[in-house]
């Protein structure tokens, strides 16, 4: 009897020998074994994959570029082209005295009246042996209201004679003298202060106000 237990007990010591030396050996290989390699496969299932990442990092790269050169494109109209209107980059001072000058002026074009003042245009003269009020001798003086419409009037040449008639229709008969750059060769009036024979007029050298800066 006692022989088999001191067998039983020899068998479990052994036993339990064995699994401490396996568990020690297991321990070792272990630690001293290289780590895993990654696999691309299992970095590819969390989230978003590597391939994909770099994909959005080159389209982010692109698009800034591409804003970019959008900008450069649309300045370089805005420096070319009077006409190309630039995009929230006008200072609100010219904006400011734009709209003031725009709102306090009648038209761009002045058309009602070009600051002219009455100038001599021209000789008028009547070969009649009937004199008139001006001894048959006129000077012509005009000036220009706007681009078509003109004021005159006549005097005598002789300065000792006052004598001033404004030229309107009611008193000219056929072309009417509208238009300082547009005045007849000869004028016939309907008036008892001249006689019924035509007028020659002999235009002087005038300076062209019609292409003067408020109509540029």
């Amino acid at each position: 009897m006692f022989y088999e237990i001191t067998a039983v007990i020899i068998v479990f010591l052994l036993i339990i020998i064995s699994l401490i030396i396996y568990i020690i050996f297991s321990s070792s290989d272990s630690k001293s074994a290289p780590p895993p390699t990654p696999v691309p496969e299992a970095n590819n299932k969390v989230c978003l994959s590597i391939d994909d990442y770099n994909i959005l990092l080159d389209k982010a790269k692109h698009n800034k570029q591409t804003e970019r050169d959008e900008t450069v494109i649309r300045d370089r109209k805005v420096l070319n082209d009077p006409l190309y209107p630039p995009l929230n980059r006008s200072d609100n001072k010219t904006h400011s005295e734009l709209a003031n000058n725009i709102a306090n002026r009648n038209m761009y074009i002045r058309t009602n009246d070009v600051g002219d003042t009455y100038r001599l245009v021209g000789y008028v003269t009547n070969n009649s042996d009937d004199k008139d009020t001006g001894n048959n001798n006129w000077k012509l003086f005009a000036r220009q209201k706007d681009r078509h419409i003109s004021e005159f009037y006549m005097k005598p040449t002789d300065n000792n004679n006052d004598v001033k008639v404004p030229i309107t229709d009611d008193i000219i008969v056929g072309d009417r003298l509208r238009d300082i750059y547009n005045i007849p060769q000869q004028i016939t009036f309907k008036s008892p202060m001249f006689n019924k024979d035509p007028y020659n007029v002999v235009e002087v050298p005038k300076a062209d106000l019609s292409r003067s800066a408020d109509y540029l």
